[in-house]
């Protein structure tokens, strides 16, 4: 046994710990391996899962190649396939195997903006050692969907000298434009899901509540690179509509809390839901401990927190709610700093974060161990105006760097994070007082927001979150946009009891990801 192997093992064996760099670790689980270490190896394989980035996910699938790991090389392949803008510019990417580089390019869950992405990946691969690897140029072009792109994505492919005419792999390309027939379009493995809000109903002279679910089935781009999303319907709350609520996710299930079910002072609501993808079900839980709407909810260490907001008696409220999902049952917990509604919260680390307040935020969203929040509102020259800002925190060093504004005002839109892309959907500007349909999504390794596309309709104070949807869920098609539905309240008008002139509230939901392994302590201290 080497010096260095007794160095791992033997402290191991006591302290059940181990530490080290990215190749610290893979060496450890190399280790591991060699001498059947078991929970030496899961430990390493579990830190090593969880520090992932484009170009360590290429080392962990040359790593579950070798070892023949597979539940390794899976999870490092689902990491490529949601990254693999970055993937695809990573130094070690042109030494990536054929065999990888065709399941990759040929799978329904690579996620790119376009095709031409997916055709610039095969092009920089095959020009890396072209002698050798143009025998299977044809192979690698066949798993573009040449059919899914634009005209000015084709006028770039055909600029590319490999694709000159009148050779094979031109007319490869000529077959796949004109192909006739439905074309497979890439579908991501998570399901970016929106639920309630409020917007103008059909007639243009009320507002109505909304009751509906939906999710993005795919991204489509079309002539002209004009992007659209296929919403397809999900489902609709159990006991109406609903706006100015919560929603966090828990274990894929989706949990949707309080809000307001219509505009008067006395319409708030204490009821809580979860819903359940897999059984395509929703359950009734114990009502929150008091009525409330503005306000975020985050999921963190198998529990639900619930944060401030607006109620029936105050306007905010400093108050925090923990539900317990075995036992079905609210506690109280250490209250805010300060009472707060219209704010944000997201967790990391098992830390909850807390931003902004009395004025929605459009989001407050962690992923790659830092913060981002975009949007709301400002006061300026004695009112209240749009807020395009958008800013990063790092919690190590403790500093704020800001990004690329927002296109467009999103107050009381709705935020979520998937394939590493912060989305924005949805909201109003308090300058038109106009709500708006545009789904926008930020890509921090271009530094630049795109527009990806629609709304199923033109909304405020909804909410969004990913989940994981079975096939039954995903394969049944459905009608665009939801049956014209008037809602009306005895005694009430559509702005009863709202003083301002367009509804406001808190646009923040739970973030997405793995639970954090430990619960949170209790107290509060500002950034």
């Amino acid at each position: 046994m080497a010096p260095a192997d007794l160095r791992l093992l033997l402290p191991f064996a006591y302290s059940g710990t181990v530490a080290g760099s990215w190749a610290e670790l893979l060496g450890a689980a190399e280790t591991a391996l060699q001498y059947q270490a078991s929970g030496l190896l899961a430990l390493c394989l579990e830190a090593l899962q969880r520090a992932l980035s484009p170009a360590r996910s290429l080392d962990l699938l040359a790593f579950a190649r070798a070892y023949d790991l597979r539940p390794l090389g899976t999870a490092a392949q689902a990491y490529a396939l949601a990254n693999f803008h970055g993937v695809a510019r990573c130094p070690g990417f042109p030494a990536l195997p054929l065999a990888e580089l065709l399941a990759l390019l040929g799978s329904d869950q690579l996620y790119v903006a376009s095709e031409v992405e997916a055709f610039e990946a095969a092009l920089r691969w095959l020009d890396a050692d072209r002698t050798r690897r143009l025998p299977h140029a044809e192979a690698v072009l066949a798993r573009v969907r040449f059919h899914l792109m634009g005209t000015r994505e084709l006028r770039r492919v055909r600029a590319a000298e490999l694709l000159a005419p009148p050779g094979r792999l031109y007319q490869l390309l000529v077959l796949a434009v004109a192909a006739e027939g439905p074309c497979r379009v890439r579908t991501p493995a998570g399901a970016l899901v929106i639920c309630g809000g409020d917007g103008l109903a059909p007639s243009l002279a009320t507002r109505r509540p909304a009751q509906e679910l939906w999710f993005a089935h795919r991204f489509r781009s079309g002539v002209g690179l004009v992007r659209q999303v296929e919403w397809r319907r999900l489902g609709q709350f159990p006991d109406g509509p609903r706006f100015r609520h919560a929603a966090a996710v828990l274990g894929n299930a989706l949990y949707v809390l309080g809000g307001k079910h219509y505009y008067g002072l006395r319409d708030t609501l204490a009821t809580a839901f979860r819903y359940d993808p897999a059984q395509d079900s929703w359950q009734r839980l114990a009502d929150m401990p008091s009525a409330r709407s503005s306000f975020p909810a985050v999921g963190v260490a198998g529990q639900i927190y619930a944060l401030g907001g607006s109620s029936e008696d105050a306007y905010c409220t400093d108050e925090v709610q923990c539900y317990d999902p075995p036992t079905d049952a609210w506690r109280p917990c250490s209250p805010l700093p300060a009472p707060l509604c219209g704010h944000a919260a997201c967790t990391l680390d098992g830390a909850i974060y807390v931003s902004g307040g009395n004025g929605p935020a459009t989001s407050w969203r962690c992923w790659g161990g830092r913060l981002y929040v975009a949007g709301g509102l400002c006061w300026r020259d004695g009112g209240y105006t749009d807020q395009l800002a958008c800013e990063v925190y790092s919690p190590g060093p403790d500093a704020w760097v800001r990004l690329s504004p927002l296109p467009q005002a999103h107050v009381g839109g709705a935020s979520a994070v998937l394939q590493g892309e912060l989305y924005v959907l949805g909201g109003y500007s308090q300058e038109t007082f106009r709500d708006t349909h545009l789904v926008h999504a930020y890509q921090p390794g271009r530094g630049r927001w795109l527009t990806l596309g629609t709304l199923p309709q033109a909304c405020a104070d909804l909410r969004a979150c990913v989940l994981l949807l079975p096939p039954t869920l995903r394969g049944d098609p459905a009608p665009l946009m939801p049956p014209p539905r008037e809602r009306a309240a005895p005694g009430t008008s559509a702005r009863d009891g709202d003083p301002a002139p367009h509804p406001t509230g808190d646009p923040s939901e739970s973030p997405m990801g793995q639970e954090p392994p430990s619960d949170i302590p209790m107290g509060w201290g500002p950034l």
